[in-house]
């Protein structure tokens, strides 16, 4: 079917359709993906905005008070830090430039393409979303036409519902991950940890279900290569599998609040370029990527929607 405008929740959206699945897009608010919705089951996956309406935000704005939902791309960073680019100090900002960037948007058949330029930094940003049956594919490019290169980390920016039932998936080659912040659950900051099962203060905790309560996050240690994570919501009768090329985005991130953050419920797989979350921690790591001068990046991300 072709794109069709809309309203979603007071902003302007567009939706694409078939008779499997239905995707909203915001293009003024970070080009999100607002809602993905599975037919066959009824199924809503993102988690959905708990405010009334969606508010605009301006580069720099405190992204706790703003719409933690749906999916859009932590793009240069996810933690706010200052990173050195051609000789000049810049600020990143908390959770990247994009999330409260204006996109235009471009219909093309049953697609829907968005750019953005950066005034922060000067890179070309376009992502590309269609349905193939049940999938949702994204298709990204990011160019670098300045003569300076850019320290950046891309990561997928997903906030799914989160039910104390469902299975959160990840290649059986996943042995170790390793904390991200010190929390209740995992313990202090870097601590590696054997997964599916681990030892944390409060005890023992399932790293593939979600917590009871509070909040955690961490990486997978390492690289991984199989390019596929996902959920399982067994009462629906869902899974959802996240496909993307393991050179791309070799990193992969979970991130759940059980309340902990904002009151929120949700959780997120986050494929990713780098290791992680900031660029400090990336170059401490040696897992920093560079946009160099003139350089394009080029990856795909899909959501794979089925019965289990």
């Amino acid at each position: 079917m072709p794109v069709t405008p809309c309203s979603f929740q007071g902003a302007e959206a567009l939706t694409l359709e078939n008779s499997l699945l239905k995707a909203v897009i915001l293009p003024a608010h970070g080009g999100k993906v607002a809602s993905m919705w599975y037919r066959p089951a009824q199924f809503e996956l993102l988690f959905q905005n708990p405010k009334p309406a969606f508010q605009k935000a301006r580069c720099g704005d405190d992204f706790s008070a703003f719409e933690a939902c749906g999916f859009d791309e932590a793009f240069p960073c996810v933690d706010a830090c200052t990173v050195s680019v051609g000789g000049r100090e810049v600020a990143y900002p908390d959770h990247g430039e994009l999330w409260s960037a204006a996109f235009a948007a471009h219909t093309e058949g049953e697609a829907v393409r968005l750019t953005f330029h950066s005034p922060l930094l000067g890179y070309q940003y376009e992502k590309r979303f269609s349905l193939d049956g049940s999938t949702l594919v994204c298709d990204y490019s990011i160019d670098n036409p300045t003569g300076s290169a850019i320290p950046a980390l891309w990561v997928c920016h997903a906030l799914v519902r989160a039910e104390p039932s469902m299975r959160i998936c990840l290649p059986p080659e996943v042995e170790t991950v390793q904390n991200t912040f010190s929390s209740d659950w995992l313990g202090e900051a870097k601590r590696l940890l054997p997964y599916p099962v681990a030892e944390g203060p409060r005890g023992r905790i399932r790293l593939d279900r979600m917590p009871a309560d509070g909040q955690l996050k961490f990486y997978v240690h390492g690289k991984t290569a199989a390019g596929w994570c996902g959920y399982e919501y067994p009462a629906q009768g869902v899974r959802v599998l996240l496909r993307s090329d393991p050179h791309a985005l070799p990193y992969l991130g979970f991130w759940a609040t059980a309340g902990g953050y904002r009151g929120d419920v949700n959780c997120a797989l986050e494929p990713a370029n780098g290791y992680y979350d900031s660029i400090p921690n990336a170059l401490e790591w040696n897992a920093c990527p560079v946009l160099e001068p003139g350089g394009r990046w080029e990856f795909q991300l899909k959501f794979v929607f089925s019965g289990i």
